[in-house]
């Protein structure tokens, strides 16, 4: 799933807008194992540039919060209204914005599909967003969808007799509460932090769900039945993360 570039620089961006990091901390963060990253068309700058440039054009505009969008199709949550920025974040499935200035990254994969690899990433910059929509969904709030739809999927999922066909999901699903260290900035409600680690597991154990089983021994039918009971988990994991993230 994407979003994770997105929402830690929004996250520790903001945490560094309101002075409770460095500068130097939230790009290492945000890159991560990456090669460096760049921006592209920030105003008033050359080509490319690095990273940390565009948290100072922020802070010149007065921005005090950043905030990540996840969009998909039916659920733009979070962009503005329609124009340059909000269709470039829909087609990446992410994007971070404040105020005026908002950043959609394209990432590149470096490396053999089977062997080892490095990602680039290159943040398009577009001008005059506005002002991010305020989101109502509340961390708590989320963190409910979240339980519930887990709920209903390990349910969906026993009745499809998943076993049969992915055994270690038995284990996993259930294991999908416990909390991780996910990377938010000092300052963050434990809450958001929970939450995120929540959300982080059971990414992972979606992953492994949504795989075909060895062999491929999962009919057609069960494929599209797996799919439905899992697309409501996979939205509630966005939102989660979303809400989270946004919560710093």
């Amino acid at each position: 799933m994407s979003g994770l570039r997105s929402g830690l620089l929004a996250a520790w961006g903001t945490a560094f807008l309101d002075g409770r990091i460095g500068f130097d901390r939230v790009v290492a963060t945000v890159t991560g194992g990456d090669l460096p990253h760049r921006v592209v068309d920030l105003p008033g700058a050359p080509g490319e540039v690095p990273l940390g440039w565009v948290l100072t054009a922020w802070r010149d505009l007065g921005a005090t919060a950043l905030r990540a969008a996840l969009p998909v199709p039916g659920d733009p949550r979070g962009l503005p209204g329609p124009g340059p920025f909000a269709t470039a974040a829909m087609s990446a499935g992410e994007a971070v914005h404040a105020t005026g200035l908002g950043l959609v990254p394209e990432v590149t994969r470096h490396g053999s599909a089977a062997g080892s690899a490095v990602h680039s990433v290159r943040w398009h910059a577009y001008p005059g967003t506005g002002e991010p929509a305020p989101d109502p969904l509340s961390v708590a709030e989320a963190e409910h969808d979240l339980t519930t739809a887990l709920r209903e999927a390990a349910a969906a999922l026993t009745a499809l007799d998943a076993a049969s066909w992915r055994p270690e999901l038995v284990g996993e699903l259930p294991r999908a509460r416990r909390v991780g260290s996910p990377p938010l900035p000092p300052g963050c409600p434990p809450r958001a932090v929970r939450l995120l680690a929540q959300a982080d597991r059971l990414a992972a154990v979606l992953d492994l769900a949504s795989a075909d089983a060895p062999g491929g021994a999962l009919s057609a039918g069960a494929a599209t039945a797996r799919a439905s009971a899992l697309r409501p988990v996979w939205t509630a994991v966005r939102r989660a993360r979303l809400a989270a993230y946004n919560a710093s």
